[in-house]
């Protein structure tokens, strides 16, 4: 079974519907005149609006933001601070990738091992930070305190909470382990004269591990947007963010694979390759992050709805 929905009260006017029966992805509550208010679990902890349905299932269209692909600035919203940094630390290990694949392309004083190194760290940072944020937004801003006593309307802000049943809790979690994991692993890598089983225990390590977060955080993004094992939603950036960094962790994934030094040394195309992964990976967070900002404004499609929202039978 793909999802089912669970009542949280004694009414049939509130249900929440859990994917894969665990995960709360959705908030659904029929109001007195027949429409029903949807709160999906990514829109309502980016602080979007609920997507309504008329009495006869339609969607009733809120106002559209004007150029909401253009619009790039709202320092006010906790979510594009999380964008924000995210694009930086992107960019960072990008531009590291980059440095290390094609060095002849740029001045000799930015290619040095140093140099490169530090870009890394600096990035990793940025990571944790957006990560870090992202965890509180989760904490704020989930779907299923809709209408209890943990609603945010009733209590004030919070800084620690067990939400396991949130998939997007989850997924920032796992995330902000892992970027933890990189900080590690990009600091180790500055540190000078390691001998190749230094270098895999307190570099390689970490970097593995760090990718197999990334791998779980995404694939938990994409069930918390899909509300099933998968789906194909094109008109929604939100689905494209969650796909696109899905794409990015595999290839972290595949740069700390051939990270590994075995005791005889590297083969020759090892580095290379894990800068290349390390360079595509970098590019997919990059794009996936810029979308996270226009989709705060509304673009795309609103999102997926269910055909029956209040109801055991509710999918």
């Amino acid at each position: 079974m793909f999802s089912i929905a669970n009542k949280i009260d004694d009414s049939a006017n509130r249900v929440v519907h859990r994917a894969l029966g665990y995960f709360v992805t959705r908030h659904v509550e029929r109001l007195p005149d027949g429409r029903q208010r949807i709160s999906h679990s990514r829109r309502h902890r980016k602080g979007l609006p609920p997507v309504e349905l008329a009495s006869d299932g339609t969607v009733l269209q809120v106002a559209p933001v004007t150029s909401p692909w253009l619009r790039v600035w709202a320092p006010r919203r906790l979510a594009w601070w999380i964008a924000v940094f995210f694009i930086i630390g992107s960019a960072c290990f990008a531009a590291g990738g980059f440095a290390s694949l094609w060095p002849q392309y740029l001045p000799p004083a930015v290619t040095a091992g140093s140099v490169i190194n530090t870009v890394f760290f600096v990035g990793s940072i940025f990571f944790t930070t957006a990560a870090g944020l992202q965890v509180l937004e989760a904490i704020n801003g989930d779907v299923a305190d809709l209408g209890t006593s943990d609603d945010p309307a009733h209590r004030g802000w919070r800084w620690f909470a067990w939400k396991p049943h949130n998939a997007g809790y989850s997924a920032s979690l796992v995330q902000f382990l892992g970027t933890l994991l990189f900080n590690l692993n990009t600091a180790d890598a500055m540190l000078s004269k390691l001998t190749w089983l230094e270098g895999d225990l307190l570099v390689w390590a970490p970097d593995v591990i760090g990718s197999v977060c990334f791998l779980v955080s995404s694939y938990l993004a994409l069930i918390e947007v899909s509300h099933r094992f998968w789906s194909v939603q094109p008109a929604q950036p939100a689905w494209w963010i969650v796909v696109i960094n899905l794409l990015g962790s595999v290839a972290f994934m595949i740069s700390a694979v051939f990270s590994f030094v075995p005791a005889a040394g590297p083969l020759a195309d090892w580095p290379w390759a894990a800068n290349l992964s390390t360079l595509i990976g970098a590019a997919c967070f990059l794009v996936a992050s810029y979308l996270m900002v226009p989709e705060l404004f509304g673009a795309g499609k609103s999102v997926d709805t269910p055909t029956a929202s209040i109801g055991p039978e509710a999918a």
